[in-house]
């Protein structure tokens, strides 16, 4: 995700975003920021509450400033540099829609096996309803043009459900925000 592009109108989406997904962070969480980008929204926020946190993207900067906070900079092709069962909650906000089609499965397949047991997806991503907005803001430079024209694929609740049954994963809930425009969905490992 390439957040360096991000203007004032793309900084008030992300943290609405947010607001979405921060009550799911508990005290003393080891957390995954998949496609944190280089404004790491999440775990800038969060930082105070978690045991560990790590944000991965092709663009991350380590900043240290937490001493609990890391950043690997990964451009994901087939694995994630983590041993097993390292993370109780991993977080794709904005992310998945970015992500080449070929390589969604793996991903998750790899997100199944850093997660604790009982462990959490938890991910937003743009409705098909929000295409044509999406592109009429970028056209008119009011959000990163970049951004919005590297969406591979807007998912669907059937698609995030596919997505986790083929990936051992449980979709939990799943709901739509911002007047059907946008989605959360969670993702459990169960075993």
């Amino acid at each position: 995700m390439n957040t360096k592009e991000f203007n004032t109108v793309d900084k008030m989406i992300a943290h609405e975003r947010l607001k979405k997904v921060k009550d799911f962070v508990e005290d003393g969480d080891t957390i995954l920021d998949f496609g944190c980008g280089v404004n790491s929204f999440l775990l800038e926020s969060v930082a105070k509450k978690i045991r560990m946190g790590v944000g991965v993207d092709y663009d991350a900067i380590n900043r240290n400033w937490e001493k609990n906070i890391s950043y690997v900079k990964h451009k994901f092709e087939d694995n994630l540099p983590f041993t097993n069962e390292t993370f109780d909650k991993i977080f794709l906000l904005a992310v998945l829609e970015h992500i080449e089609i070929d390589k969604v499965n793996k991903l998750f397949l790899e997100f199944k096996r850093v997660l604790k047991k009982d462990g959490l997806v938890i991910l937003t991503t743009p409705t098909l309803m929000n295409k044509m907005p999406l592109e009429f803001l970028a056209n008119l430079g009011v959000i990163s043009a970049g951004e919005v024209y590297d969406h591979k694929k807007y998912y669907q609740k059937k698609d995030v459900a596919k997505l986790a049954k083929s990936s051992g994963l449980e979709l939990v809930s799943y709901d739509i925000f911002q007047l059907g425009l946008n989605s959360r969905a969670v993702l459990k490992k169960n075993n």
